[in-house]
């Protein structure tokens, strides 16, 4: 079984357990998403989160877009405690991520960025919850 798969049956798995229902395509996006950082390196931005943000529109790649959106759903999901340890709460990384998975759905007319825009902070506790099951009653209680 790829990475990818078991990702996709940790995460299903997960939603039974908290009630949480997602589209399957979004289970499909995060399971590569958590697949695709397996191996990186660069799980902070360098430039910082702000000003690879700024830079980002600068470009019409969408690609950059992509992993930026990605890295901050990643970041606020499974690493909060470094922003809050720098004093910026995860709205304002959730906020960055969420504006540029809407401006890349535009860019790229894919409506599946507008999705996980739009799903934003309950992927990013659903995902968080994965990692972290002692706080799993607090954020979808059964």
């Amino acid at each position: 079984m790829t990475a990818q798969a078991q990702f996709f049956k940790l995460l299903v798995d997960h939603s039974s357990v908290t009630g949480f229902e997602c589209p399957e395509s979004l289970y499909w996006y995060l399971s590569h998403l958590l697949d695709s950082r397996l191996t990186r390196v660069d799980l902070i931005p360098d430039p910082s989160f702000a000003e690879r943000y700024l830079l980002l529109y600068q470009s019409t790649d969408s690609t950059q877009y992509k992993d930026y959106a990605d890295s901050c759903l990643f970041f606020t999901a499974l690493l909060p405690e470094y922003g809050q340890r720098r004093g910026l709460s995860m709205d304002y990384y959730a906020t960055l991520g969420i504006s540029t998975y809407y401006a890349l759905g535009d860019m790229v007319s894919d409506p599946r960025f507008t999705q996980l825009g739009n799903w934003f902070y309950a992927l990013q506790k659903f995902l968080n919850s994965a990692i972290k099951p002692e706080q799993r009653l607090q954020l979808f209680p059964i």
